[in-house]
């Protein structure tokens, strides 16, 4: 089974996206999209203007964003394939702007009334993506519920003892000393998945933001849930796909604080960067995607990346150690 994955692209600065051309030749089962499929503070558009729109005005907005990545040539042949289902969770940039979290929005009268629109047109994405239809997303907005759901986690049989979570990073994140990333509730199933589970499952967990990292948002904002995602780690086989930071990264295993040498790591693979420069518009042309290929005893990892040989890494299944890379000839 193979697993393509990559996130962050712009259809209105980008109009060619060779990304999709290359990932289609590779010929994946699975494609993982991993958040900001469009970019609604950006591309002619900034974070104030989006701030100050009304509901309607900024349904038109969003689903005009992702009516424009659906029509884009090179996606659209790629997500239409019988051979290809596609998942996608949403990062700050198609829920509402840089840095946005759920809580904080909830609670500020001035921006709450964004929340129905923008759950709606990323349903409505998600919705021709699983149905492999890009055409039958709306012209236009349509009327949306105001008790339309997040998108929330959820998870995905893939077959030969893999699990893949759908995680949700914007809808229940707070600042400001909240101390929540995921949230309490999707933590706990996202636990109660891992349990139930056959003990030689592999979980490829989908996060928008990065496990951990200098600088930028990523699960470290949020103590608990860090610490506990480790805690976990330790009794699963637990491999973080992660996007956001405009560059294709293997992070080196976390281990859970304390435990003895030789204990069951976390790993975590970042491919982030599609289509759009380092800056989204400004520095290095980014074409940036992974590919995992996982049968019952391994899990081959491939990242690509323009102008680059493809970087590739092997993690053995059932002692879930990460082999060392292959000599240079």
């Amino acid at each position: 089974m193979k697993l393509a994955f990559t996130s962050c692209f712009s259809a209105q600065s980008f109009k060619k996206q060779p990304v999709w051309d290359q990932i289609g030749e590779a010929a994946p089962d699975e494609l993982l999209l991993l958040g900001d499929a469009a970019y609604y503070d950006a591309d002619g558009s900034d974070m104030g203007s989006v701030k100050a729109m009304g509901a309607n005005d900024f349904a038109g907005h969003a689903y005009g964003r992702l009516r424009d990545q659906l029509d884009q040539p090179q996606f659209a042949n790629l997500v239409s394939r019988a051979t290809l289902r596609t998942h996608a969770i949403w990062d700050d940039h198609d829920f509402l702007w840089n840095g946005a979290c759920g809580a904080q929005i909830e609670g500020q009268p001035s921006f709450r009334h964004l929340i129905p629109p923008t759950r709606a047109a990323f349903q409505a994405f998600r919705d021709a993506l699983k149905n492999r239809l890009p055409a039958s997303f709306p012209p236009h907005p349509p009327s949306w519920r105001p008790d339309v759901k997040e998108p929330g986690y959820s998870t995905v049989d893939l077959g030969s003892k893999t699990l893949l979570h759908l995680t949700d990073g914007r809808s229940y994140k707070s600042r400001l000393g909240k101390n929540a990333l995921l949230g309490a509730a999707q933590m706990q199933s996202l636990e109660d998945s891992l349990r139930a589970a056959h003990p030689d499952t592999v979980h490829l967990v989908a996060s928008g933001l990065v496990f951990e990292a200098r600088h930028g948002e990523n699960w470290m904002d949020c103590a608990s849930e860090h610490k506990k995602l480790l805690a976990l780690a330790a009794e699963f086989r637990i491999l973080m796909l992660s996007g956001d930071i405009h560059e294709n990264r293997i992070a080196p295993p976390y281990a859970k604080p304390g435990a003895p040498p030789g204990g069951r790591c976390m790993f975590e693979i970042t491919s982030s960067g599609a289509a759009l420069r380092t800056g989204v518009t400004l520095g290095a042309l980014q074409c940036n995607w992974g590919l995992l290929d996982i049968d019952s005893t391994t899990i081959r990892v491939q990242l690509s990346q323009l102008g680059m040989a493809p970087r590739t890494r092997t993690i053995d299944r059932q002692s879930w150690t990460m082999l060392p890379p292959p000599e240079s000839p």
